[in-house]
């Protein structure tokens, strides 16, 4: 699976060893809780909105600690400024494609051990559907 994030890549995939692990994706619609004083219970108000939340780790090594190192202190950073549309690709077959619109990275969690660094992405957007 390739995923980037306004052709910022975050996995590269197959090819250059960057599988995504831990995929994780939760869609929440955004509802306004009422509560009125004296009332037996609490209203609920479907606001409409959904938000997709998509959180995936990605392994990488690199050639040497120091490398891997400044891939931890840096990377984030590099990023600060990434939103847009999320693309995720199949590596099968077919060479499915999906979309998330108005994607916006809101969270880079990394550590490394020796030369491999481990980078966590949470990503916060709109609508997740197939690219056509």
């Amino acid at each position: 699976m390739k995923i980037t994030l306004n052709n910022q890549v975050l996995a590269g995939g197959v090819e250059v060893n960057e599988n995504p692990t831990h995929f994780h994706i939760q869609g929440k619609r955004h509802i306004q809780i009422v509560q009125r004083i004296r009332a037996q219970s609490v209203q609920t108000l479907n606001r409409g909105n959904l938000q997709i939340q998509i959180i995936f780790e990605v392994g990488r090594r690199h050639r040497s600690q120091k490398e891997a190192e400044c891939h931890a202190l840096l990377h984030a950073s590099q990023l600060a400024q990434t939103n847009g549309r999320l693309l995720i690709e199949l590596e099968d077959k077919e060479q499915q494609c999906y979309q998330l619109e108005h994607a916006c990275l809101e969270n880079v969690e990394i550590h490394y051990r020796g030369n491999a660094s481990y980078t966590v992405y949470t990503i916060l957007g709109g609508i997740l559907s197939a690219k056509i």
